[in-house]
């Protein structure tokens, strides 16, 4: 199964590390090394699990991986896969048996259409009109159950393979790991809260100099 294949040929050099998983290939990538790093790192994403249908690659920040190194062992690399080719798989069925409703919804509604309008000839516009509202309706609620359904089958397996990943590792070492992702977190957004106040700073010595430049400019033509 591919998850975002484009991503997956976005690789830059060799993998710093190379894995086995399930008999395929699972290469390591930095995410820094790639040109569109910042707009992961601007969400708040250090690490992106992609696939060509074949092997996998795994594209993730160097300081994150390094201060959560222990979230990367091959098990736990397994168990997340796992998880997230599930919700893939679901999210295609699921995708698959509402556009089949959906089909079918369509088909019997113009049908029911085209038999009102031919017993109620004088009344053609109201009946389509409301077949269309019917149909927005119907696609409406479809979309919303569809939703509902693969947001609850995601928080079920998530609780799953944390628990998994919980039992694996131990207690004290999964909430040490957990203390050290938000310890990453707040040291990485500070860094860049610090670099932006830095560049506003900069900026307003630039128009102060501006403004300078051209109060001397103003004084020489008077």
């Amino acid at each position: 199964m591919k998850i975002l294949p484009k991503d997956y040929d976005k690789a830059q050099g060799t993998p710093f590390r190379v894995e086995d998983y399930r008999g395929k290939k699972l290469e390591f990538y930095y995410l820094d090394d790639r040109a569109d790093y910042a707009k992961f790192a601007q969400r708040g994403r250090f690490s992106v699990w992609t696939s060509n249908g074949e092997d996998f690659r795994l594209f993730v920040d160097k300081g994150y991986y390094e201060a959560v190194k222990e979230l990367y062992e091959n098990e736990i690399n397994t168990i997340w896969l796992d998880f997230t080719l599930s919700i893939y798989g679901e999210q295609k069925k699921m995708s698959k048996k509402y556009l089949t409703f959906s089909m079918i919804m369509f088909v019997s509604l113009f049908i029911l259409m085209f038999v009102a309008q031919m017993l109620f000839s004088e009344y053609v516009q109201p009946i389509s009109i409301g077949t269309l509202v019917v149909m927005l309706i119907g696609l409406f609620v479809s979309s919303n159950k569809q939703q509902r359904e693969l947001r609850d089958y995601v928080q079920g397996e998530n609780t799953k393979a944390s628990q998994m990943i919980k039992d694996h590792l131990g207690v004290e070492k999964f909430e040490e790991v957990l203390k050290n992702q938000e310890l990453y977190y707040q040291q990485y957004f500070k860094v860049d809260l610090d670099t932006e106040e830095i560049n506003e700073e900069e900026n307003q010595n630039e128009v102060i100099e501006e403004e300078k430049e051209n109060e001397e400019k103003d004084d020489k033509n008077e």
